[in-house]
């Protein structure tokens, strides 16, 4: 209804991403949802949860898994391995949407792979909707609704400029 999911594109539940961390590339997460470009990239993740935190380090995980799962793809297709990634995330919360932006390198991937704190900081991009509200205020107030579906529709923008960078070559 939001306008996410477009031709080319497949809205995916619970779908299992492999996470290579701290030397053990069994590992795997697993989304709520994720928007995947013809079954080979990942370019949306979305988590819902109880609390922000939780969600929040499920997010920032699923995106690095997302960042090996489309460089191993990449490979695979011929395409170059890209050196970094901009993942599109969003939470619930109830009914709270926040949105990220969680730029994931090379640098990043490889510490984690590697179980070490990486070199830099990796700085995510976040917007909470509706953070002075109650979270059981829930879409009962109108003026939630609105500037929550606003939100989406601005995040939809911003998403599609970063897909455009994931899916070039």
């Amino acid at each position: 209804m939001l306008g996410f999911e477009e031709s080319g594109y497949i809205l995916r539940s619970r779908y299992a991403i492999p996470l290579n961390i701290c030397g053990e590339p069994t590992q795997t997460v697993q989304t709520d949802i994720c928007l995947l470009h013809q079954a080979s990239t990942i370019t949306l993740l979305v988590q819902e949860d109880k609390s922000e935190l939780g969600a929040e380090s499920k997010v920032i995980a699923e995106a690095i898994a997302s960042f090996q799962e489309n460089n191993r793809n990449r490979i695979r297709l011929g395409k170059g391995r890209k050196n970094s990634m901009s993942i599109p995330c969003i939470t619930m919360v109830g009914t709270r949407p926040i949105f990220y932006v969680v730029p994931v390198t090379q640098q990043l991937c490889t510490a984690v792979e590697q179980g070490e704190f990486p070199e830099q900081v990796t700085e995510v991009r976040k917007c909470v909707v509706g953070a002075e509200t109650q979270l059981s205020d829930g879409m009962e107030r109108l003026d939630f609704r609105l500037e929550a579906l606003k939100h989406f529709a601005l995040f939809r923008s911003l998403a599609k400029s970063l897909w455009s960078d994931l899916l070039a070559d």
